[in-house]
């Protein structure tokens, strides 16, 4: 059989083999989008300890318009990291809630 003349009266079977193909399809985009969207999750979790882990200790005798600038710098470059922990969360939740409940609507 080929995919010419021979399928003018072969409808029903074109129709279930391209069926057959999306349905596999959503299945793996499904299965994809839950997997990265848990990555996503871990990931951000990982950001979160790391800044935890790097945070710098405030010292009590000392004011805060004292801070070296070196200390000022990596303060900053932890906050913005935290903004990407923030945005990592927020794509896994997307993922996972709208994305991927919308692709097993469509299955």
């Amino acid at each position: 059989m080929s995919w010419g003349p021979d399928l003018w009266d072969s409808y029903h079977s074109v129709v279930e083999h391209v069926a057959k193909g999306t349905t596999d399809l959503v299945d793996v985009y499904g299965k994809f989008v839950k997997e990265k969207a848990e990555l996503e999750k871990l990931y951000a979790k990982g950001l979160r300890k790391l800044i935890a882990k790097y945070e710098p200790k405030k010292i009590k005798n000392k004011k805060e318009n004292e801070e070296s600038s070196e200390n000022s710098s990596f303060r900053i470059f932890l906050i913005e990291t935290g903004y990407q922990a923030g945005q990592h969360e927020l794509l896994a939740e997307h993922l996972s809630k709208v994305l991927g409940k919308e692709i097993q609507t469509k299955s």
